[in-house]
């Protein structure tokens, strides 16, 4: 059923819209910081590290916990476009955290292996994503299971939504 609502209601939505978008931005500096923060004793992880994206970090989390993967796999295990897995499947193999390897007679299809470096910067990460749980448990607390249903289904709604596209 569709609803009309009051304009600035309207703008208030948009508000929090647009403050939780600053808000994802920040929590991506906050995370940086904290895993700097964990490996002040080793200079070459901290270099690598400040190289990093959060995207690149996604994806070394998800070649860690495939073990060896291609990049389909990567695109459609952790929904990331192949494109963006081809662009930064080369950056993390030039910082050295993954080696690419093709299989005997398929020269085409490459596939990622994390290496010792690239073990220790998943390892982190994993640590982070921990760390992360642990404080969206403690927020969620203060939500009824209903509540938190409700949350989960606008959200999958509104990503599967563009604000562009209205036509669509």
């Amino acid at each position: 059923m569709k609803h009309t609502h009051d304009e600035q209601l309207l703008q208030d939505v948009f508000e929090a819209f647009r403050q939780f978008a600053i808000k994802i931005q920040q929590e991506d500096d906050d995370e940086a910081a904290w895993l700097l923060s964990q490996c002040s004793d080793d200079a070459e992880v901290r270099t690598i590290l400040k190289e990093m994206t959060p995207m690149m970090l996604h994806v070394l989390d998800g070649i860690g916990k495939l073990g060896a993967a291609n990049g389909s796999m990567l695109s459609s295990r952790f929904g990331f476009p192949k494109g963006t897995v081809s662009k930064v499947t080369k950056r993390l193999a030039a910082l050295g955290l993954i080696a690419i390897e093709t299989l005997p007679g398929n020269k085409k299809e490459l596939h990622f292996r994390i290496t010792q470096i690239g073990e220790t910067i998943y390892r982190l990460h994993e640590r982070l994503d921990e760390r992360i749980k642990l404080g969206a448990v403690r927020f969620s607390a203060d939500y009824s299971p209903e509540q938190l249903i409700f949350v989960r289904d606008f959200m999958h709604k509104l990503n599967a939504s563009s604000f562009v596209r209205i036509d669509e």
